[in-house]
């Protein structure tokens, strides 16, 4: 028995989008934010990053690609 997916391939890709762009307007008011107000947007930073790193695993799972990665090739010894 084989377990449906949650997201298709296209939705987690549309989320990632999403959440980037979220990132990058979190990013902008870390710059301008003041007082405690400062500390929760870091809080959110922390959040955002790790849904993107939630959503990769995500992804990584759907395409079949699981566990560490490596890319083998030669060291330049100019």
């Amino acid at each position: 028995m084989s377990i449906t997916p949650l997201y298709t391939i296209d939705e987690i890709n549309t989320e990632i989008s999403q959440a980037k762009l979220d990132l990058a307007a979190a990013r902008k008011m870390l710059s301008y934010s003041k007082g405690s107000q400062l500390q929760i947007e870091r809080e959110k930073i922390a959040s955002l990053q790790n849904h993107l790193t939630w959503l990769q695993g995500q992804r990584m799972q759907l395409e079949g690609v699981t566990g560490p990665q490596s890319i083998q090739g030669r060291v330049y010894r100019g």
